[in-house]
């Protein structure tokens, strides 16, 4: 490696908190990191000092980060601090390290026969939600016909999961909640029939040779539970173990830590229990409050200087958390150096109720457009740099609807990721069917998609053969097509596809972008979407276009990457991994929960109303004790959301909204009233009569009256709004629509990154003219034509740069070059159908 940092490196680049914790390695370590602390710059110099002063191997390190972004992003960091491509393959979240050692572990067979010979091999599937709630479905409607609602597969969903995030206490041993130990502790009959119900599901997964998402962890710590020699080695493998937000860390999660670490207890965790926010999921915020004790002697750091925000802001947010009551381990003294910078402005909206004034609930529509106002006031060149969050996602609308009529454009997250849509996922599952044969859901997702006159009995006929054990869905599905029933012609002709893309794959000759292309040719996937629905086939279509050119980019940046590597990727991606591309010049929208490790220069919180925000979820049989847990979860996820503000924060409250299906009044939230005064601005309007949506809201909170920015991209045709029209109770009519004016298809680039656009009424852009079909034959270079590219002849790539050619190989759509870029020792192979490699010499 180029660059060593040793101990001088890190005095000059660490502050001394930080320093001192990257320069101790041996034995267990808290660091106890305050909000924009640094701690990621913390822990990237400490494995960099790791290994490049200390020796320690790459691989023997175990790092575990909250999301896939943020292990990508601290492998970059520390290849870039050391100047060397160094891999750190035990990198990542803990769903994709447990991943990695069941794929590992499963293919040794030695591991199998300990398993019972009868558990999982290592080809095995991922289920998402959708495949999961298919199968309670059909538990439940086995069970009770058609007589169950959507609402009890939500419930029996939550439920299995709760059993696998959380283990049984036994003096110090822990128990995993499997459905034989589910089924014996069961006392009242709905718990009997959870766990009957949570047995079969199980069962299904296991036939399918599939598992859940909850599965990878659960599975991991049960296999090494089972075979204590394995956690033994493993264990002895893993030098160092560092695991960044230990504060979200769950009970299973932790069982495997304790699995993984060995007698000398090299780990350091890194988090802060005010900024545990997860605890509806399975996060036990006490791990990392008993960590001094389970590991003791324990070396504790704590880096309380805030980098990121201002002093007011930091002191703030700091007065409202010290309201919780946390361990004296764990108090900190967050202070920032940065300049107080503006006030917190906390804006409230209060119903008049004077009689004689005209007064309509909810008040909505006030906050949102105090909202869009201030931003519109700051301009365009803010909107990157603007956030506005919320704590449930049905107050999105009112804000959204604001900004769309000042025509700002935001950005919502939360909807539906790129990889769930329908024909992303139809897709996929014709590919998932290529790497597990067993996979049932996605034989039963595609095997009439598109139609092909398979009907429902010949499907439930195969599938009632499984369940006697007859063999397998694929199995008995190649038995039925190769018979002379009256369906086997149609299953024939679907079975002989799959057989076909088999042999390729087999074959090992096509690349996986070239694999996609042709299954969705092969089955006619965009002449169906066309027939289905022609207003949004091109869309759609699309999308398939930006998923070939997605399982393109990952095929160039995992050389040699097997298509079970690429849907191992797709299946570990979470809500937590979006993207925030803030250079698209767009506002931000999305809860609190969503704004973890993000960072705006500008946040406005909407709904800090009490019964919003905090959100408490209360009932006859909770205790006082629980009830106060919710509330102290609460407030750190409040603390969450403001110190995501490096200069500015706006905190809203209005008394009266619509709430679950009638019109409600609220109180302020607590949270504002426990923030310290001296660092508040707080303005207070009353509205009713004729104030309310009205041109009132063309002022800013001090009474001076603004003009509002112009709207971007409007020709001169087009006719403005009347002053003051902005208000969402106006009564002037909306003349947006008569012009014709159409939604814009949403960029790739944006798809990509999984957000919803929110631009009403835009210009529509007409496309740019397709180029030319070239006439005559096309030219396919092989072997034996003339190709320019050759080995040893340089070429740029648009992402890698320039590289020199080593080799070429495949024709036609298949013709490929393996090329080294720069000083990279990776080579890549580049599919030249996809690629515009420019030759430079």
């Amino acid at each position: 490696m180029a660059n060593i940092v040793d101990g001088a490196v890190l005095d000059r680049e660490l502050n001394p908190e930080q320093a001192a914790a990257a320069k101790k390695i041996d034995g267990p370590m808290l660091i106890l990191a305050g909000a924009g602390s640094g701690k990621t710059r913390c822990i990237t110099y400490k494995i960099a000092h790791l290994v490049s002063q200390h020796g320690v191997e790459a691989d023997r390190i175990l790092a575990v980060t909250f999301t896939n972004k943020a292990a990508r992003e601290m492998k970059s960091r520390i290849q870039k601090l050391l100047d060397c491509n160094m891999n750190f393959s035990w990198m990542g979240t803990f769903h994709s390290v447990c991943l990695r050692l069941l794929k590992l572990c499963l293919s040794k067979e030695s591991v199998v026969a300990a398993m019972g010979g009868q558990w999982y091999d290592g080809n095995f599937s991922i289920y998402d939600d959708d495949d999961q709630k298919r199968i309670l479905k059909e538990i439940l409607k086995e069970d009770l016909g058609d007589n169950f609602e959507a609402s009890e597969v939500k419930k029996l969903h939550a439920a299995i999961s709760k059993y696998k995030n959380s283990v049984l206490k036994k003096g110090s041993l822990a128990q995993l909640q499997t459905p034989d130990v589910v089924m014996q502790l069961a006392t009242y009959p709905d718990e009997l029939k959870n766990a009957e119900y949570y047995s079969q599901y199980q069962k299904r997964l296991k036939e399918s040779n599939a598992m859940d998402f909850d599965d990878l962890l659960f599975n991991t710590v049960y296999m090494l539970q089972k075979i204590p020699k394995l956690a033994e080695q493993l264990a002895y493998r893993f030098r160092y173990v560092v695991v960044d937000e230990y504060q979200d860390t769950n009970d299973v999660q932790y069982e495997l830590l304790k699995l993984l670490i060995n007698e000398k207890k090299n780990v350091t965790v890194v988090g802060d229990d005010d900024q545990s926010i997860y605890g509806w999921r399975g996060a036990n915020i006490d791990i990392i409050r008993n960590f001094h004790r389970d590991f003791a002697p324990v070396t504790i750091v704590k880096l309380e200087r805030n980098y990121r925000s201002t002093a007011n802001i930091v002191k703030g947010a700091g007065s409202v958390i010290a309201h919780n009551i946390r361990p004296q381990e764990m108090q900190k003294n967050v202070f920032s150096k940065e300049d107080a910078g503006e006030l917190i402005h906390v804006r409230q909206f209060i119903a008049n109720d004077d009689p004689g004034q005209r007064f309509v609930l909810p008040l909505e529509s006030a906050e949102a457009n105090a909202i869009a106002d201030t931003i519109a006031k700051a301009g365009p060149d803010f909107y990157a740099k603007t956030a506005v969050f919320y704590r449930t996602n049905a107050q999105s609308r009112a804000l959204e609807k604001a900004l769309n009529d000042r025509r700002i454009p935001s950005v919502i997250f939360g909807g539906m990721r790129f990889w769930d849509r329908k024909e992303i996922k139809d897709v996929l599952a014709y590919l998932r069917l290529l790497a597990n044969e067993r996979d049932d859901a996605a034989h039963l997702r595609v095997i009439n998609t598109p139609p092909r006159a398979i009907g429902k009995t010949t499907v439930e006929n195969i599938l009632e053969r499984e369940r006697n054990g007859e063999g397998s869905f694929w199995e008995n599905l190649l038995a039925e097509a190769n018979s002379v029933g009256r369906t086997a012609p149609k299953l024939k002709g679907f079975t002989d596809m799959v057989l076909s893309w088999k042999a390729l794959v087999a074959a090992g000759e096509t690349p996986l972008p070239i694999l996609a292309e042709r299954i969705i040719n092969d089955v006619g996937y965009k002449e169906f979407l066309r027939k289905e629905d022609e207003v949004t086939a091109d869309e759609r279509i699309g999308n398939l276009d930006e998923m070939v050119n997605a399982i393109r980019e990952f095929d160039e940046e995992h050389p040699g990457a097997t298509l079970d590597a690429f849907l191992q990727d797709i299946s570990l991606l979470t809500d937590a991994d979006k993207k925030v591309d803030n250079s698209k010049g767009q506002v931000t929208l999305m809860t609190i929960h969503m704004a973890k490790g993000l960072e705006f220069n500008t946040v406005h919180i909407a709904g800090c109303d009490q019964g919003i925000f905090p959100l408490v979820r209360s009932s006859s049989m909770m205790t006082t004790s629980e009830m106060n847990e919710q509330i102290e979860e609460e407030r750190r996820l409040f603390y969450v959301g403001c110190t995501r503000a490096e200069k500015k924060l706006y905190l809203y409250h209005i008394d009266g909204r619509f709430f679950q299906g009638s019109s409600q009044r609220f109180a302020k939230s607590k949270f504002l009233s426990e923030m310290d005064p001296s660092v508040v601005d707080e303005n207070v309007r009353h509205l009713g009569g004729s104030s309310f949506g009205g041109d009132d809201f063309n002022q800013d909170f001090s009474g001076q009256q603004f003009s509002r920015p112009p709207r971007p991209n409007i020709p001169p045709s087009f006719p403005h709004r009347p002053s003051g029209s902005f208000g969402g109770s106006s009564s002037r009519p909306n003349n947006f629509g008569s012009h014709g004016f159409s939604r814009p298809s949403i960029p790739n680039s944006v798809k990509k990154n999984d957000k919803r656009i929110v631009y009403r009424n835009p210009i529509k852009v007409a496309a740019p003219p397709k180029p030319a079909e070239p006439s005559g034959p096309r030219v396919v270079f092989d072997e034996f034509s003339e190709n320019p590219f050759h080995p040893g002849v340089r070429v740029r790539h648009s992402k890698y740069g320039v590289g020199t050619i080593v080799k070429c190989y495949g024709s036609g759509d298949n013709a490929r070059v393996d090329v080294r870029f720069g000083n990279d020792p990776t080579i890549r192979t580049i599919i030249l159908k996809y690629a515009a490699l420019q030759i430079v010499g």
